[in-house]
């Protein structure tokens, strides 16, 4: 090998692991040829120089939005023709922007534009920015190849896209507030054979249940109230998900149910308490709990007997007997209806459970830890360790709440206390400081691909 291709592919790796945008460009590099060729063909209509980088100043930019939003909220035409006009001269940011004027999914935002709806020149405007990882051009083109009144989508384009939207750190920053549509077509690549993305129906039910949480409409109208119309691998995926999390004991079947349904109204926050359904006669699976623990953790909070039968199976280190009990006690839960809650009762069950492989029990636990609920005092470094060992165990209720800051409130020394975790473990280089910040983010997910 000669020595410039052995400097080319050492500097191509230094890249590749530390420049997330690098990576990303490179994803969507199948898109860049096209877009080479088609900014070529507009830099000899206009006389114009193809290849000119995106836009870096900001007030560039915000001159661009400025344009953007008075061709479509106030119909100004001439607004549009210089937006149009800078699109020509190959300024990715103008041409980006340009593009959410012509794409029929942001239509609403822009009552007043003079173009017209058209998937197709979107499509084009959005693929000089993809090609050059520009992340709102990736999300957008994502999003229109994705749609399923766009007769001309493109299905593994559009997951591709998809999944490098998502892996981006500035993703995780800002969470998928906004994107809750790209978020659900997300989900759907996971449970499409032919997505070209690996398949992974847990993960589409999270994606699809963290959209629930943030009250989005569309998503209530789809999978609650019109669930039995949703595609039975993702239903199956939905309640692989919240059966992991303790938060749905029915049939695992793909198939509408009312205690899915009630499970899903719980996320959505339309329903407060989740009723628990009647334990139903099922075939009992090798890594679901035995319907007589499922039954006693049901019957436990008012029935004597069951809780001490409970609690006899767990001291046997019935793993699925340890969770439950420790749910009974945990604080979060227990609201003192019946018998008082007990935050060290629940973390000494939960830990013996997480010994045990059980994920969600070290998750758990390193909430409690984490807030210093009841009477257990505030232990920021164990927190961190039980959430690694979550991470360990593929508890992707843990997963969750790291990546995506609205799914929970670690605390300032938690961060921390993660950051030294994974420092410890070759994931974090910076130096050490009580906040989240993107970095942590992208050890974290270093981490959770390292594992898988």
């Amino acid at each position: 090998m000669s020595v410039a291709r052995e400097d080319w592919l050492r500097a191509h790796g230094a890249l590749w692991y530390g420049d997330a945008r690098y990576r990303l460009v490179w994803f969507v590099l199948p898109q860049a040829v096209t877009c080479a060729v088609a900014g070529l063909c507009l830099a000899l209509a206009a006389h114009g120089e193809w290849g000119r980088p995106a836009t870096a100043s900001k007030a560039r930019v915000a001159e661009l939005t400025a344009l953007r939003d008075r061709a479509g909220k106030n119909g100004d035409r001439k607004a549009f023709e210089e937006l149009s006009a800078a699109a020509t001269r190959n300024q990715i940011d103008a041409s980006t922007k340009l593009g959410t004027l012509y794409d029929p999914l942001t239509a609403p935002y822009f009552p007043k534009k003079p173009s017209p709806d058209d998937f197709s020149r979107a499509t084009a405007l959005y693929g000089p920015g993809a090609a050059a990882g520009e992340l709102l051009a990736v999300t957008r083109l994502a999003d229109v190849l994705l749609d399923p009144a766009n007769s001309n989508g493109d299905l593994k384009r559009g997951c591709r896209l998809a999944q490098a939207w998502i892996d981006d750190p500035e993703t995780l920053n800002r969470t998928i507030t906004g994107e809750e549509r790209l978020t659900v077509k997300l989900a759907k690549c996971y449970v499409h054979p032919e997505s070209g993305l690996p398949q992974n129906p847990v993960r589409a039910g999270e994606l699809v249940t963290a959209v629930l949480w943030r009250k989005h409409r569309p998503t209530i109208d789809a999978f609650i109230n019109n669930l039995g119309a949703q595609d039975p691998a993702l239903i199956t995926g939905i309640q692989r998900h919240l059966a992991k999390q303790g938060r749905y004991i029915g049939l695992v079947d793909g198939r509408a149910n009312p205690a899915l349904i009630t499970a899903l109204q719980v996320e959505a926050g339309i329903k407060d308490t989740l009723a628990t359904p009647r334990p139903e006669p099922r075939r009992v699976t090798p890594s679901g709990p035995a319907p007589e623990v499922l039954a006693l953790a049901g019957a436990a909070r008012t029935d004597r007997q069951a809780l001490a039968r409970l609690k006899s199976l767990a001291e046997s280190g019935n793993a699925d007997a340890l969770i439950f009990y420790a749910d009974l006690f945990n604080p979060v839960s227990n609201k003192g209806e019946v018998f008082a809650p007990d935050a060290q009762v629940a973390v000494a069950y939960y830990e013996r459970a997480a010994a045990a492989g059980q994920g969600r029990a070290a998750s758990q636990a390193a909430a409690i830890y984490d807030e210093g609920w009841g009477n257990v005092a505030k232990d920021p470094k164990k927190a961190a360790a039980l959430a690694i060992q979550a991470v360990d165990l593929k508890d992707y209720q843990m997963e969750f709440w790291l990546l995506f800051e609205e799914g929970s409130s670690w605390s300032g020394a938690f961060w921390g206390a993660l950051q030294a975790e994974l420092k410890a473990r070759g994931f974090y280089t910076l130096p050490v400081e009580n906040k989240r910040n993107p970095a942590v983010i992208t050890a974290v997910r270093a981490y959770l691909k390292a594992r898988s």
